[in-house]
């Protein structure tokens, strides 16, 4: 561990002190298990020697980071156990990145479809995977008792399947789970947002089909944000409360990618048409800017309209 290493973005939260005491906790974790490792401090990444073990994929710290960072000091050494103990035993006497991939028949309902921030694939290149909302990649994941895990092309194309269709399965099976529980949360003038939760890990993924949680009769769409992957958050656009909507959701959206765990986007989106589109934000110190496209200015002049004739 190099002492005099920046505290990277990704751990900035910890404090420097923090930061250091979390490496060394991560060393001790698996220099413990007799696993050796390179750490990647800037990119947030352990990358188990290969000569030890047959690992498929880099471990991330980022997540594990945010839970440390809501814990008290002295509870992150068992955060931090329970955290990859959930990988490495996730199969009984196999761990999860060496578990058998050969069988496709065993694992097809394990298969699932989930969303990642898109810079998962500077840490591996190697994923099934297809674009999802700006800022998002739909992966091809694994579903196993304990976590989840990502399915390479190498270990795909043993199945010779095209990975278009594998990822329409993992949808499917995503899809068959368990529907979100939604909580309805009051704004002023009538105006109310939606926060559907569920699976820690697959909750935001369910944009992926999003329209099953969505009304018929929204003709202007709706307003939708996936801070992290246990979140996936709601405004129906009917009239203008989607301005007091916007900044109730920005605010959450900021809060909640800034502290996870399970960071997934920033952007707040106006689904429509069946596409997913960005509403810019600046962000200086407190302050949050919107700098709206030109479709969704539009939009916003005419329910304004509207609101004046009624």
């Amino acid at each position: 561990m190099d002492d005099d290493h920046p505290v990277p973005g990704w751990a900035r939260q910890l404090g420097r002190q923090g930061y250091h005491a979390f490496l060394s906790l991560i060393e001790g974790y698996f220099r413990n298990r007799d696993i050796l490792i390179e750490i990647d401090q800037d990119e947030g990444l352990v990358r188990p020697d290969s000569g030890t073990q047959a690992f498929s994929s880099v471990l991330g710290l980022q997540n594990i980071a945010q839970m440390c960072r809501q814990a008290d000091r002295n509870e992150w050494r068992e955060l931090i156990a329970a955290h990859f103990n959930s990988i490495f035993d996730a199969t009984g006497d196999d761990n999860a990145l060496e578990i058998d991939m050969s069988d496709f028949a065993r694992l097809k309902d394990r298969l699932r479809a989930r969303l990642y921030p898109a810079d998962i694939i500077n840490h591996t290149a190697e994923i099934v995977q297809r674009a999802g909302p700006e800022g998002t990649l739909e992966v091809l994941a694994l579903d196993l008792p304990t976590t989840v895990r990502t399915v390479s092309r190498a270990e795909a194309k043993v199945w010779r399947l095209d990975p278009e269709d594998l990822l329409d399965i993992g949808r499917q099976n995503l899809r068959a789970s368990r529907k979100l529980a939604e909580t309805v949360f009051p704004l002023e003038q009538g105006t109310r947002l939606k926060v559907l939760a569920g699976d820690s890990y697959y909750a935001a993924s369910h944009a992926l089909f999003l329209d099953e949680y969505l009304r018929d009769d929204l003709p202007h769409g709706a307003l939708v944000g996936i801070p992290k992957r246990d979140m996936l958050l709601l405004h129906e656009i009917r009239d203008m409360g989607l301005m007091e909507a916007m900044t109730a959701l920005l605010q959450l959206i900021v809060g909640m990618h800034r502290d996870g765990p399970g960071s997934l986007s920033p952007y707040l989106y106006w689904r429509h048409d069946g596409e997913f589109t960005v509403i810019p934000y600046e962000m200086d110190d407190d302050t949050l800017t919107l700098v709206p496209p030109e479709a969704f200015v539009a939009l916003m002049d005419e329910l304004a309209e509207s609101a004046d004739l009624s």
